[in-house]
């Protein structure tokens, strides 16, 4: 076998892993009673993005490599290496509950709801694949570069188009009620 065709295999392997990364089932399957408005309320791990940032920078850890304590610098890194991925967990599933709001809206609401089926799984396999890359980049002990902001924007703007599309489903729903309370005083000659 030449070695390209070596290559292509391994890349298709990665391809197909990375996919069914993507594609496999929440570990936290949702109620049918879930409270989208409560859920989207939560607090957001994107918001303990710049203590997860600083923590992993070298600069934060100058000083005692400085003072000659470089065995307690690399045990404090790989803490911090560890916290970050299991940062990164947390980060991941909650952008899988982003994602599963995202149906219950369309299904509530689908004139309302912009995100599509092929959007949502475009979304989850990218940020499938690059937590899949940026863990690797930690458990090889190298920098994140921007990882960390990539995921955190794109869980903040699904948050903001949810949030959108909550809104307008709160107004559709107040116009509605509205306009059969109407119809009802109009019925009973009010």
């Amino acid at each position: 076998m030449s070695a390209s065709l070596l290559f292509f295999l391994g890349f298709v392997v990665v391809l197909l892993g990375l996919l069914l990364l993507a594609t496999r089932s929440s570990k936290h399957p949702s109620s049918p009673s879930m409270d989208v408005f409560e859920s989207l309320s939560q607090s957001r791990h994107c918001s303990r993005l710049s203590h997860i940032q600083q923590a992993l920078s070298p600069e934060d850890t100058e000083y005692l490599r400085e003072s000659g304590h470089a065995r307690l610098v690399q045990e404090l890194r790989q803490q911090r290496r560890r916290i970050a991925l299991i940062y990164l967990g947390h980060l991941q599933e909650e952008f899988e509950m982003l994602l599963q709001i995202s149906r219950a809206l369309a299904v509530m609401s689908p004139e309302v709801m912009g995100i599509q089926e092929l959007e949502r799984w475009k979304l989850s396999a990218e940020f499938a694949i690059n937590c899949a890359y940026l863990r690797w980049r930690l458990r090889l002990g190298l920098q994140p570069a921007t990882g960390f902001t990539l995921l955190s924007n794109m869980a903040t703007e699904i948050t903001r188009q949810l949030e959108n599309a909550t809104t307008r489903i709160a107004e559709a729903t107040l116009r509605g009620t509205e306009q059969s309370s109407l119809g009802r005083k109009n019925l009973n000659g009010f």
